[in-house]
């Protein structure tokens, strides 16, 4: 009865709120000509009701009495009106078109003005994206992007950002991702997105090529990430809560061999190269029933150490409101996630405050602080993480259980002696030995000043800190295991560290506009100082000798304590400016010039000038182009610029001395300092080079965007430290500049808006990104892990090793040196086992046939977003992928046989003679040449497409009707139901995520990606 008397009220307060509609008609016109705006759009504001105007402009609505229309049309200033007891509203849209404005470099442009290759994305492009990091909001919808996320653990799940590839080389591969990364300014200030919560942000600017981002000179190298945050509004106070609980599990789980199929692999591959088998038939059968508690056959490591169904949870309230003079925005955030790995959890805490005020009409003034708190714990896992548990629970074998009768933690099993693990159990060493926690402190506080002395000219003073806290503490503690008969002390002696990084980043700026319109044309000007200091500062201190996890302080314990600190420092002071030109809005022009001092280099060579300028022809514009109706905006852009990249560590150009250096003197060991790294006074600016060449097409009544880009982008003068020889001793090896690179490639854009009669609206967009990596010039090549190649004609972080043909089907042609060579094996190559190729033809195969095998840089990225609004209802998909990846399948997963470690079920279709037809070689014990070894070299048949298409994101919401949401007090209510990373198709290793930030050795190291399902709650009142 009481839900029938629910359902009763409900129906009867949605017939009184419908019941106060009134039919309101119209007509919608263009202010310059006066014509009719066919397909103007006309929606009740705070609802998703609406209509469109037909070919004369007509429309009708029905509203309510206290509502509001918005009437908009693209490219056009949208007009409100309240309804009131009118029953006619005839508007008249803003003649000029204004066109979306965008934000760039030190302000906002026009986006139809635009000239360089500038990418944008609005909230409403992203939906209700349940995303832990602002940075995934960027997956799939930004060309020349490109993002891995590369993990999914709590707290740590940074994805990879790149913008049109790598553009300089380090002897190192995680070197090169960072010095790579794009440069992110949130409201102007250097950041990451991490820093932000995903609900403050009202938009996403990426600036790609160098007319774009030259403005910022020696930060802007890799490209530029502008974050522009929700700002207050006049009028009263609106509060927004939105609130969304997720539940995770891995997209994919490892498949590895039971213990059964591991020991009889295992007695195969003993055989295979004359040694006796390890396993007995009696333990075989034991293995294969479970009929042993001392073997172990109960769940497998995944099972125990993934989570399905972790919960995520997210609540944002953030209040905004004011006057005409000043307006407000606070906001707060709480991100409460569990790992799907097990010890794994996070919790995030935001806070905003933008403040914005108008003095005077000449004077304004704003004061901007945000924070963030990210508190995460991980399993100290004897010093190396939660990322060596992943890799040890696909590489254990499972023959021992977690613990023993004893109740003890195994390690071990005295039933199988010297053929099992002597490792702790992985789920119980993460459980029980120890814990990491993780402290990130960030705060930014921002203070800005405008003055306006004459008309249309503006000076700006803007004042930043950018201060991140990170605090850390390892406990790994000392544990008491058995093999089910020993007992015995583990883990080492009981030991903590705590650690303190400060880094504080102070940044101050000072720039002034002008403007002016003259008849046909509008120059605008734009120049400026800034200059930007960064310190940071750290501190650690360590003791052993803990017997217990109850104390884990520093003078809790009293063996080898220990305490190390260091600092550093460096700063950019830089002159720029930008002077704008355009007629009409047809022909358009800028030039960009920054002159960037930094600390980093010699005295003779700390300033480097980075100047560019582009142009544009807006052929819609001409009067040739009039008749053609259907093409609204036609425009050609061309750009080319220059930018600095001074990425080479802060010392590099002065000799640096180790006071820690003891010698022996009078066959004593004395304190004393020495040299630790050679400097080179000379090494200059990195220079990168773009040439961009661009479309911006919009068509059939602004329903369809067009843009497409062709880019070469050159980096110059690579800063990179060369081998040197081990004569000189053990020294760093000074930055010299050498070497050229170069990215070549293009980028298309499609978007697509429609509807079907007056309540279906829809859109498709769609981008594609195709990027190729070459290294043009290099005094000396590069051979990382002795797999890794950089080297002139290839592109950077190749694969290099050798090339694998086939697999000898039988002994007389693993023999046959006359037609495959005398292989790396010699006369132990058999049947089974890979064959080398002989690529130089010399009848020997050795390293001197290494070749290029792979291409790890991502050579093209895609995706696609589909969305539909109904009467309320509102459906949003994301696909995403990536399309030519090459990864290295490493060590764990192969070449497990070793020693005791396990397989992946691939192995199950190994070479036999009863499986001839396969590729994947023999097993055999301790034999390295069947395997790309974790040291290399790398074998072809190891290296995978990591190609893939993934479902991202898909959504469906529904939005109370405005009528009845009034009725309660509220002026928006939305539901939504959503999930994540739901669907991937690719044909990478079975039971293993593509999407990983980690090229080498891909397959065996990384915490797994999540999917999610999420349900969500929108309310504003």
């Amino acid at each position: 009865m009481k839900k029938l008397m629910t359902v009763f009220m409900f129906l009867l307060i949605a017939t009184f709120a419908f019941a106060q509609d009134v039919t309101i008609k119209g007509k919608v016109l263009d202010g310059d000509s006066g014509e009719p705006l066919p397909g103007a759009n006309i929606l009740v504001k705070g609802t998703v009701r609406g209509t469109v105007t037909d070919v004369d402009g007509n429309y009708v609505i029905n509203a309510d009495k206290n509502s509001t229309l918005v009437f908009s049309f693209v490219g056009y200033q949208s007009v409100e009106e309240v309804v009131g007891n009118r029953s006619t509203i005839d508007v008249t849209l803003a003649g000029e078109q204004l066109g979306e404005v965008v934000v760039v470099a030190y302000g906002t442009q026009k986006k139809s003005d635009l000239t360089g290759a500038i990418g944008t994305l609005s909230t409403e492009d992203i939906g209700s994206q349940s995303v832990t990091s602002a940075a995934n909001a960027l997956s799939g919808r930004v060309s020349g992007v490109q993002l891995i996320q590369g993990s999914g653990q709590p707290g740590n799940d940074n994805p990879t950002i790149q913008i049109r590839g790598i553009g300089t080389v380090r002897t190192s591969a995680g070197s090169q991702t960072d010095d790579s990364a794009p440069l992110v300014l949130v409201d102007g200030v250097q950041s990451t997105l991490n820093d932000v919560h995903p609900n403050d942000i009202e938009s996403f600017s990426v600036l790609k090529d160098a007319a774009s981002a030259a403005i910022y000179g020696a930060r802007a190298a890799n490209g530029v990430i502008l974050v522009t945050t929700k700002r207050g509004k006049s009028g009263k106070a609106k509060v927004n809560f939105d609130s969304y609980i997720a539940f995770q599990s891995p997209t994919t789980t490892p498949k590895m061999l039971s213990s059964y199929d591991f020991a009889r692999l295992k007695n195969e591959a003993q055989t295979n190269v004359g040694l006796n088998e390890v396993y007995t038939a009696e333990e075989l059968e034991l293995f294969k029933n479970g009929d042993d508690s001392r073997y172990y056959s109960g769940p497998t490591l995944f099972e125990q150490g993934y989570v399905n169904g972790a919960p995520l949870q997210n609540y944002y309230l953030s209040v905004n409101g004011g006057t005409e003079n000043t307006k407000y925005l606070f906001s707060v955030g709480y991100q409460d996630q569990e790992g799907i790995v097990i010890e794994t959890n996070s919790k995030r805490y935001n806070f905003r405050s933008n403040i914005d005020s108008k003095i005077s009409d000449k004077v304004r003034a704003g004061f901007n602080i945000s924070g963030s708190l990210t508190d995460s714990n991980e399993p100290n896992y004897s010093g190396y993480g939660v990322t060596q548990l992943v890799r040890d629970m696909i590489r254990r074998t499972p023959l021992n259980p977690m613990t023993y009768e004893n109740g003890y933690v195994s390690a071990g099993n005295a039933a199988l002696v010297g053929r099992t693990s002597t490792g702790i159990h992985p789920i119980g060493l993460a459980k029980y030995g120890g814990k990491n926690n993780t402290k990130y402190y960030r705060a930014t506080p921002n203070v800005y000043l405008e003055v306006e002395p004459v008309k249309d000219l503006v000076f700006k003073a803007n004042g930043s800190v950018y201060v991140q806290d990170r605090k850390q503490s390892q406990f790994r503690s000392k544990m008491t295991v058995s093999d089910g008969v020993n007992v015995f002390s583990s883990n080492g002696l009981g030991s903590y560290m705590e650690s303190d990084l400060l880094s504080t980043t102070s940044t101050f700026e000072m720039t002034g506009r002008y403007q002016k319109s003259i008849g046909k044309s509008h120059l605008s000007g734009l120049i400026g100082y800034t200059s930007q200091s960064f310190r940071s500062d750290y501190l650690a201190a360590s003791n052993q000798g803990y017997n217990s996890n109850l104390l884990t302080e520093l003078d809790a314990a009293t063996l080898n304590p220990s305490v190390s600190g260091s600092a550093s420092e460096w700063a950019l002071e830089s002159l720029f400016g930008r002077v704008n030109y355009d007629y009409e809005g047809k022909y358009l022009a800028e030039m960009n010039v920054r002159y960037d001092g930094s600390s980093r280099f010699g005295a003779n060579n700390r300033y480097g000038v980075f100047p560019s300028f582009s142009l544009g022809w807006n052929m819609a514009k001409e009067e040739f182009m009039k008749d053609l109706s259907d093409i609204n905006e036609f425009k050609f852009r061309g750009s080319w610029g220059q930018l600095g990249n001074q990425n080479i560590g802060n010392y590099s150009s002065v000799s640096t001395i180790n006071l820690d250096q003891p010698y022996v003197f009078g066959n004593s060991l004395v304190s004393g300092g020495a040299a630790i790294a050679m400097a080179n006074p000379n090494v200059r600016w990195e220079t990168t080079e773009t040439t961009d060449i661009g479309l911006d097409a919009v068509l059939f009544d602004y329903k369809l965007s067009l843009t497409a880009d062709y880019y070469v982008r050159k980096s110059k003068n690579v800063l990179l430290s060369p081998p040197i020889s081990a004569t000189l001793g053990n020294l760093s090896p000074p930055v010299q500049n050498q070497g050229e690179v170069e990215n070549r490639g293009y980028e298309l854009s499609l978007n697509y808006y429609g509807m079907a009669g007056d309540d279906f609206e829809y859109s498709i967009s769609a981008n594609w990104s195709h990027n190729d990596n070459k290294v043009l010039k290099l005094d000396s090549e590069f051979l990382s892990s002795n797999k890794v190649l950089t080297k002139e004609g290839y592109p950077i972080n190749s694969f290099y090793g050798h090339r694998i043909i086939g697999i000898f089907q039988s002994d007389a042609e693993a023999q046959d040196t006359d037609k495959y060579g005398v292989q790396p094996a010699g006369s132990a190559a058999s049947a089974g086992d890979y064959i080398y190729e002989d690529t130089d033809g010399n009848g020997v195969v050795n390293a001197a046939d290494r070749v290029i095998i792979g291409n790890p840089n991502i050579r093209n990225t895609f995706g696609t977003t589909w969305t539909a609004n109904y009467k309320g209802f509102n459906f949003r998909v994301l696909f995403q992928g990536v399309l030519g990846r090459d990864v290295e399948n490493g060590v764990y997963g192969t070449d497990g046989l070793r020693g005791y470690e396990n397989l992946t079920e691939r192995f199950l279709d190994r070479w036999t003679p009863e499986n001839p037809n396969t590729d994947v070689s023999r097993v055999a014990t301790n034999y390295k040449y069947n395997t790309s070894l974790f040291v290399g070299p790398a074998l072809s048949n190891a290296i995978l497409d990591a190609s893939y298409l993934r479902m991202k994101h898909i959504e469906l919401g529904y939005a109370f009707p405005n009528e009845l949401t009034q009725n309660i007090g509220l002026s928006n209510l939305r539901v939504y139901v959503s999930g994540q990373n739901l669907l991937t198709f690719t044909k990478f290793v079975d039971g293993f995520d593509p999407e990983d930030a980690q090229t080498f050795n891909n397959v065996n190291d990384s915490y797994p990606q999540a999917k999610s399902f999420t349900m969500g709650l929108n309310v504003s009142f």
